[in-house]
């Protein structure tokens, strides 16, 4: 994100949410909100547990980490998601 022109300590900061996020992911259930690419905020409810991820996998062959985007299984969806690390506004 620093490279992206964003200051410093709110990259730490969306750094810390994104590890705090992975881990619930990929743990259980996450509740949390990021901003659209239209500017509007979406609130989710997402996972990455194995049993349901597996089941419902698609893919292009590489983590989408690797793009800075954070990819979620919707709950209430069922279909997979994602945002920009940057977008990420808070964990509830």
């Amino acid at each position: 994100m620093v490279i992206k022109g964003y200051d410093l300590t709110q990259s730490l900061q969306t750094s810390v949410l994104i590890e705090t996020l992975q881990f619930k992911l990929i743990n259980g259930t996450a509740h949390f909100i990021y901003r659209k690419t239209n500017g509007k905020l979406r609130e989710a409810f997402g996972t990455l547990l194995e049993r349901v991820a597996d089941r419902n996998i698609n893919g292009r062959g590489y983590p989408r980490k690797l793009d800075g985007i954070q990819a979620y299984f919707d709950i209430e969806e069922q279909a997979w998601r994602s945002f920009r690390y940057e977008n990420l506004v808070t964990i509830l």
